[in-house]
């Protein structure tokens, strides 16, 4: 694995720890308490550029790679771990519009994509883990394609103005099309009040014969297994620099208060439990950056890292929960307070164990990846 790192990556990260530093961390538990992000810190995100982190040059964005946008995810999430997984969910979107779209789709959208929001919508309360189970359709009217479906639980439902959706055609084949909030028959449904990630919205979106062009077409038909698969693997290796971003957070209050407090007269970060507490969490955190880092490198040059994205995020789902509850144990019955981020950082880790297929789920590919190896 390499280190280096180019002049405009170093730049980017600088300017992702100062953003992050002024504009997102000082929120962080009001971004919690609210459920929402502040009236006008989204804008900031907007005016600063981050939306186009991943979008090429051509289409008006920054163009950078996936080490450089994973390492930017992970200093984002070291202050707020909401903000972090609304862009990851954007920018995996991106990349399937990328790998997958027609020219003139791009060409019509992707210089949208520094202002708009782009989710993927696949879960249905018919399909979840299992997509097969969807019943959203889309079928062929002459040049154009009629959406029909109710898609829920979608990262960014709701903040989102374009989303990738996966649809059955009348055949039964799986396909993903581009739909619009603009286009007739789009409209909102209920956004979800999950206990952890407050700040990202997740929601439903429900589609009433939506007509859309046929290059609004990702792909092929037959295609959208394989797309809502990729789109997975993306959006893991940035949740593994999320988790990652966590774990440093817990980390850092973790380390600070045992240098702060004492037990009669022996500073905390004396006593052997404390400091077994803190190297777990520490190791758990060193181990999860590997892996996503590893993951966004075979990305880039192109080899497979479907396995490697994987257990970035069930090893560092489960970790980053875990290392929650160590920390939480360091500062005993402040840990337990409201008072400190820590309660909230464990259900922000908790949703992950379950976004982007389970926990289970991946172990399943793992060792299925292992055994057919």
């Amino acid at each position: 694995m390499t280190n280096d790192k180019t002049a405009e990556q170093n730049m980017l990260h600088r300017m992702i720890v100062d953003f992050t530093t002024n504009e997102l961390a000082p929120l962080d538990m009001k971004i919690d308490q609210l459920g929402d992000y502040p009236d006008g810190l989204f804008q900031k995100v907007i005016d600063n550029g981050l939306l186009g982190m991943t979008l090429p040059r051509q289409y008006g964005g920054a163009g950078f790679d996936y080490v450089a946008t994973a390492q930017a995810i992970n200093a984002m999430a070291f202050g707020n771990a909401s903000m972090a997984v609304t862009l990851e969910g954007h920018f995996k979107t991106l990349e399937q519009l990328l790998k997958y779209g027609q020219p003139e789709l791009l060409e019509k959208y992707l210089p949208t994509a520094t202002k708009r929001i782009f989710a993927f919508s696949q879960t249905e309360s018919s399909g979840g883990s299992n997509p097969k189970g969807i019943s959203t359709r889309a079928v062929k009217q002459g040049d154009n394609w009629v959406i029909t479906g109710d898609k829920i639980m979608i990262t960014n439902g709701g903040l989102a103005q374009v989303y990738c959706v996966l649809a059955k055609t009348e055949d039964d084949q799986m396909a993903v099309f581009l739909v619009d909030q603009d286009m007739p028959g789009f409209s909102f449904g209920k956004r979800e009040d999950f206990i952890g990630l407050r700040g990202t919205p997740v929601g439903e979106i429900v589609m009433d014969h939506i007509k859309v062009p046929g290059y609004h077409l990702l792909g092929s038909i037959g295609q959208g297994l394989e797309i809502g698969n990729n789109a997975h693997d993306d959006a893991r290796v940035l949740m593994g620099a999320v988790l990652a971003g966590i774990m440093q957070h817990e980390l850092k209050i973790a380390v600070d208060y045992a240098k702060q407090r004492k037990a009669l007269d022996t500073p905390l970060y004396e006593l052997q439990t404390i400091q077994e507490k803190i190297t777990d969490i520490a190791i758990a955190k060193q181990n999860t950056e590997l892996l996503y880092q590893h993951g966004a490198e075979l990305k880039v040059a192109g080899e497979p890292y479907s396995k490697v994205a994987a257990m970035a995020k069930s090893y560092g789902s489960r970790s980053a929960v875990s290392s929650g509850d160590k920390a939480l144990q360091v500062l005993a019955g402040y840990g337990y307070s409201r008072e400190y981020p820590i309660e909230h950082l464990i259900r922000d880790a908790r949703a992950m164990e379950i976004a982007e297929g389970t926990v289970e789920k991946m172990n399943t590919e793992i060792s299925l990846k292992e055994v057919n190896k």
